[in-house]
């Protein structure tokens, strides 16, 4: 059985190298919080910007100030006034910032070029392919008229996704010709750029890839694999560490991830990697990569419990340029969860408190408050509620995982008791 295990405060030390330097954080958002917190306890002092002036990690930094994380001037000005030695983001949006002010003051950090490669799907296809590695077929599309021209029907289905957001904003799956307009409309809503892609719909099973990079060598913090939504939508449900793939497959997962940094020249950092193994186990697809952890606490809090590491202060200390000691262990399995609900106006939450205090799980939450309402889901930003655990094997994982949702229950304003959806299993 396993203990309760709180990475939090598993790592809580100061860091000498590290107190008194000044850290701007791009993003106040739930999943930048435990950046905050952990950078304040190492010593630091702390800046975050967000366009929301109720940003949760802005309550929880030294200083906040309201400013869009896509104002590189504006967030430029304040690193100058604050006098900061570093500048980190959590959050896709905020890479080609963070990039662009680390290079006009002279601080580690991403090149802007990395940056773009990072954020901009399409240019990640591209270079892609000039450094080998395998992806889905795909087009750019501006206009609806260009995704008819652009695939007929012996390419459905496929895949229409935006070339410049994240969360499977605006992503959708296709069966028909008859379906490409209204999935490319809303692709085309979802991208900054007025970009989509349409791409081939690869069958297999998709998996991610946690790792962290010194000195242009990656060391693997964890491989993933997932149960997905279903179709015609293509949120994660479910991850599973360490993936149940055969070796060939994960010497090919572990290739994967050293030829993104050496393609790319991601010299530091964080890397998450989606990719797809197809029903033959043949080939090994990126899907994307970010140079960002993976959100719902995954780089934070269930990362450190499997591995040891902790990823907040490895990827602070390199943001400000000092040296780190990267050594994962391999020992426990974990999972993350989602907890999905039917539609409907929340009354009371109930059971998360006690969901918190099994042994095994490191983090539940149910992302809804009395009053608020539960929507229909159709990407990865809208998805109500979480549950992270470890445990000593698979099993483990999942008996935890059951204990924890049974008890976490809603009430709504027209039904009483109502448990999570079951969509992994169903």
């Amino acid at each position: 059985m396993p203990t309760r295990l709180d990475p939090v405060e598993q790592f809580t030390a100061a860091d000498p190298e590290l107190a008194g330097k000044r850290l701007l954080i791009l993003g106040g958002g739930l999943w930048q919080v435990e950046y905050v917190r952990r950078a304040r306890q190492l010593g630091l002092e702390t800046w975050v910007t967000d366009w929301s002036s109720t940003a949760l990690a802005g309550e929880e930094a030294d200083h906040f100030e309201p400013i869009d994380l896509k104002d590189r001037d504006a967030t430029l000005a304040l690193a100058r006034r604050a006098g900061i030695d570093a500048v980190l983001t959590a959050a896709d949006i905020g890479v080609p910032t963070a990039a662009f002010v680390a290079e006009r003051l002279g601080l580690p950090g991403h090149p802007p070029s990395l940056a773009e490669y990072a954020t901009n799907k399409l240019k990640m296809r591209q270079r892609s392919e000039l450094a080998g590695i395998a992806c889905p077929w795909y087009r750019r599309v501006r206009s609806t008229e260009d995704a008819a021209a652009a695939i007929d029907d012996e390419k459905l289905p496929a895949i229409v996704k935006p070339v410049d957001n994240c969360s499977s904003r605006g992503v959708r799956w296709i069966a028909r010709k008859s379906e490409l307009a209204a999935a490319v409309s809303d692709a085309l809503a979802a991208s900054r750029c007025g970009e989509a892609l349409v791409e081939q719909f690869l069958v297999g099973t998709e998996g991610s890839i946690e790792a962290l990079v010194q000195d242009g060598l990656v060391k693997i913090l964890g491989i993933c694999d997932k149960t997905k939504s279903p179709l015609p939508d293509r949120y994660d449900l479910e991850l599973r560490y360490p993936g149940a793939y055969d070796g060939t497959v994960w010497a090919a997962l572990e290739s994967l991830a050293q030829r993104i940094a050496d393609g790319f020249e991601v010299a530091d950092g964080i890397l998450h990697i989606e990719f797809l193994v197809p029903d033959d186990g043949r080939t090994v697809y990126l899907i994307e990569f970010a140079i960002r952890g993976c959100g719902s606490n995954v780089a934070t809090r269930l990362m450190p419990a499997l591995t040891g590491v902790d990823v907040v202060r490895v990827v602070i200390r390199q943001a400000v340029g000092l040296p780190v000691r990267i050594e994962p262990s391999y020992a426990r399995h974990g999972a993350l969860h989602f907890l999905m609900f039917p539609r409907g106006r929340v009354v009371a939450v109930r059971g998360v408190d006690a969901a918190r205090r099994l042994p095994g799980v490191i983090d539940a939450s149910v992302e809804r408050a009395p009053g608020e309402s539960i929507d229909e889901v159709h990407d990865g930003r809208s998805r109500p509620g979480h549950v992270l655990v470890w445990g000593r094997d698979r099993a483990e994982v999942q008996r935890t995982l059951s204990d924890a949702r049974a008890l976490i229950r809603l009430d709504y304003d027209h039904a009483t008791d109502v448990p999570p959806l079951d969509l992994v299993r169903a």
